[in-house]
């Protein structure tokens, strides 16, 4: 079953990504309600939410770098792709608000737009990845507070002091403390107990629900 072009433009104004189309210099010609309410919501009103912008004079002006930092690769793999020598460019990246001091990272997809198989432009698309980079740095950052021992351990069989790896011999306690992050309290377990304490070690033979 075939569509017609209206219901394409109805599905591409309906995404929750932000589309924006350019003709073969650069000049952005169409964009979805999606990349307006964004680019709005960024503080980005009036260059980024409407046609008229281009993007490869845009990419150029040293002016607009804190806007894009990856200007210089942006602008060349946009240019590949208008000239034919690259099909696909993808790339993350990241706004921070200078107002509310919050960072807001996307997904950019770019693409060339082709019209009866001559490039009429690019097809670019962006997707709001902040709430899942926000869990992968928060992984990150967890996995980074981990700390895990492997391999063997020399031990000494009678003081029970560890050898590290400049060759000290450390108890187990500072080399766990060192090597881990492992907090440790003190207590004394019922062995030790009927050994150092053997008055006070008939509480242990009493039921566990009595005082």
């Amino acid at each position: 079953m075939t569509h017609s072009p209206s219901l394409w433009i109805s599905a591409a104004q309906s995404l929750n990504q932000s589309l924006a189309i350019t003709d073969t210099q650069g000049t952005i010609q169409q964009v979805n309600p999606t990349w307006a309410k964004k680019a709005a919501q960024l503080g980005l009103s009036p260059l980024w939410d409407r046609p008229g912008l281009n993007l490869i004079e845009f990419l150029k002006n040293p002016d607009n770098r804190d806007l894009c930092p990856n200007a210089p690769m942006f602008l060349s793999q946009l240019n590949n792709i208008l000239q034919g020598d690259c099909s696909f460019y993808s790339k993350e990246f990241h706004i921070h608000l200078s107002l509310s001091q919050e960072t807001i990272w996307f997904q950019l997809e770019v693409i060339p737009l082709m019209e009866e198989n001559c490039i009429g432009g690019v097809v670019l698309s962006c997707i709001d990845m902040t709430r899942y980079k926000r869990y992968e740095l928060q992984l990150v950052e967890i996995i980074s507070q981990i700390r895990t021992l492997r391999g063997l351990l020399p031990i000494c069989a009678v003081c029970k002091r560890i050898k590290d790896e400049d060759n000290h011999w450390d108890d187990i306690e500072n080399f766990l403390i060192r090597n881990t992050h492992a907090e440790f309290t003190h207590d004394i377990c019922p062995d030790c107990i009927r050994v150092l304490y053997p008055k006070y070690s008939s509480i242990l033979d009493l039921p566990a629900n009595e005082d």
